[in-house]
């Protein structure tokens, strides 16, 4: 009985002590460490190790972001594009509307030839300016030229007297799309044949009908040239539709990146929720951590006898 009594008795050595105390001093040392690396990055969390779920959340956080940053720069890029799609379109409209009213006037029978010339002289000045809006640059690249944005998508063919007598579309009827948010792509572009040359029902062929209008103002072809304000009428409309097109992409662009921005704000403060450190709270832990770290080195002092120095030595 006795030795079963004494048999579940411990013997507590020296060494047992020292290393118990260097074990209690060196974590006393992590922690500490730990909290100075927290209050000098202001993060709770440097490395997955520190707490794998909120690491894992914040990665998670910062790759949608990244990925959202990478729509905006998507919808960035098109906006210069789609912004002079819609002015050039607009100055097309000026254009066809201006040529309605030479219609108008050169329809009066009143006028004399030698009126009717001068108008036809505008017209030809029209025709030289819808040239060079379908020809329409941004950055280097034709706007008007479905994919095919290296070349004028229009060329022209001029009579003896250097005057335009028609207009080829040499582009190609393919659209660009970019994607905007995940799993959604936007069309950026209109073709220079939808805008310029449609010849479905209430639309037309706008180079040929600013043509056409010219040679029967000088041809004094009054028929013809009720058709050319019927056919400018057409035009105005197909321009017009045109028009609505590239303003709903861009009030849908717009929408797309206050939403995305808006997101990476929340994601932002996902990220600070899991991983950031409460800095107060951080200053406050350092504190008590040192002083309980120098109480250990205290007590270690006073525990073991002879010093820890002189018992290694």
């Amino acid at each position: 009985m006795i030795e079963d009594k004494f048999m579940g008795i411990i013997r507590v050595t020296s060494r047992m002590l020292v290393d118990r105390t260097l074990t209690d001093l060196a974590y006393q040392t992590r922690r500490i460490l730990t909290l100075q690396e927290q209050l000098s990055s202001g993060q709770r969390v440097n490395r997955p190790s520190d707490d794998p779920l909120s690491a894992r959340r914040a990665i998670s956080a910062q790759s949608m972001i990244t990925q959202n940053e990478q729509y905006i720069k998507n919808i960035t890029t098109i906006r210069p594009y789609l912004n002079e799609t819609e002015t050039t379109i607009m100055t097309t409209l000026d254009i066809v509307q201006r040529a309605r009213e030479l219609a108008i006037q050169g329809r009066n029978t009143t006028n004399a030839q030698l009126q009717r010339d001068q108008i036809a002289t505008e017209v030809n000045q029209l025709i030289e300016a819808l040239l060079k809006e379908s020809n329409h640059q941004t950055n280097g690249r034709y706007i008007f030229g479905g994919t095919a944005t290296n070349s004028a998508p229009f060329q022209e063919t001029r009579n003896a007297n250097g005057e335009i007598a028609s207009v080829s579309y040499t582009g190609n009827d393919n659209y660009i799309s970019v994607e905007i948010m995940e799993g959604t792509q936007v069309v950026t572009n209109q073709t220079g044949r939808e805008v310029f040359l449609s010849t479905g029902a209430q639309s037309t062929d706008i180079f040929q009908t600013l043509i056409s209008l010219r040679d029967d103002l000088r041809s004094a072809n009054f028929t013809g040239i009720e058709q050319r304000i019927q056919e400018a009428n057409y035009a105005i409309s197909q321009l017009s539709l045109a028009l609505a097109k590239v303003g709903a992409v861009s009030k849908r662009l717009d929408t797309t990146e206050e939403n995305l921005r808006t997101a990476n704000i929340e994601f932002q403060r996902v990220i600070s929720d899991s991983i950031d450190a409460d800095l107060a709270e951080v200053v406050v832990n350092l504190n008590t951590q040192t002083n309980a770290y120098q109480a250990a080195l205290n007590a270690a002092s006073r525990v073991i006898q002879p010093s820890l120095l002189d018992y290694l030595r």
